[in-house]
């Protein structure tokens, strides 16, 4: 059966460690895709004009997910929007501020559609390692009282980032039981986590994608390296774990790529499942 669809994640998928990749050989898949009539959708979980800022001058031909399934556009149109309501905003930032130390928590952002949200006590470090991921970043007298300040605006995910002696596990041991049952969790790497509403995950936008297209999970390709891509890896047999996965994502793809995403391997993969 034909590929109708490819599905990538961005950082440690498709951008190499430089958090760029190679234009030419993009531009090269993109005219094959296109000529055989595959839509190409970029699912990643930081913020859209991020992804538009990476793929300027072909946003118009692409699909985005971003912030892990909370946000969908087609092309330069916004099609979907998974907000979380304020009082939970509240609660999460007073989770988080309640259960950690605030020098383990070098991190703490709170996204809408276009805009991120940080704390002025953020550092100057972490507030540029931010705005790699989050195109459009506003500082905050206090994040505490963003959703006073913002009573209007549609938030949609926050994202943690913790240090070390924080681990993945005591991180997510001692949230899981603070959040309710309608907030999901999700590791995004980069010891990320990403909170938003159960239902906007990825592998939800893209069957949005699939209805829209009339397209079947099994006409689909989708590339992953981490916690928050195993649902689109699962929704399909041309399902691929990067080389430079853990073990445990690399078990539950049905391929893992040739090549790690230092070296094109989401590329190449596509290149070779079209010719």
């Amino acid at each position: 059966m034909p590929i109708k669809m490819i599905v990538t994640d961005m950082d440690g998928t498709f951008l190499n460690d430089a958090h760029t990749y190679n234009h030419a050989r993009f531009a090269q898949a993109l005219h094959l895709m296109q000529k055989r009539g595959v839509k190409f959708v970029l699912a990643s979980g930081s913020s859209y004009p991020r992804l538009v800022r990476e793929f300027a001058g072909y946003e118009a031909q692409l699909d985005f997910i971003s912030q892990n399934g909370s946000v969908s556009h087609a092309g330069t149109s916004l099609t979907n929007v998974v907000p979380i309501s304020h009082p939970d905003i509240d609660h999460i930032i007073r989770s988080v501020h309640k259960s950690f130390p605030a020098e383990h928590i070098s991190e703490l952002i709170v996204a809408g559609v276009d805009t991120a949200y940080v704390d002025q006590t953020m550092s100057p470090a972490s507030l540029a390692d931010t705005k790699i991921f989050y195109e459009q970043v506003q500082v905050v007298p206090d994040l505490t009282q963003l959703t006073t300040l913002r009573p209007h605006e549609a938030f949609t995910k926050v994202a943690v980032r913790y240090t070390d002696p924080v681990s993945p596990t005591q991180f997510k041991r001692i949230m899981d039981g603070q959040l309710p049952n309608h907030l999901l969790m999700e590791t995004s790497g980069f010891n990320t986590e990403l909170i938003g509403q159960a239902g906007a995950t990825k592998a939800n936008a893209i069957a949005q994608l699939l209805a829209r297209d009339q397209i079947a999970p099994d006409e689909i390709a989708t590339f992953g390296d981490n916690e928050n891509d195993l649902g689109m890896l699962a929704m399909t047999p041309f399902s691929y774990a990067m080389a430079n996965a853990a073990p445990l994502i690399k078990m539950q793809a049905a391929n893992v790529t040739e090549f790690d995403n230092n070296h094109d391997g989401v590329l190449k993969e596509i290149i070779k499942l079209l010719k």
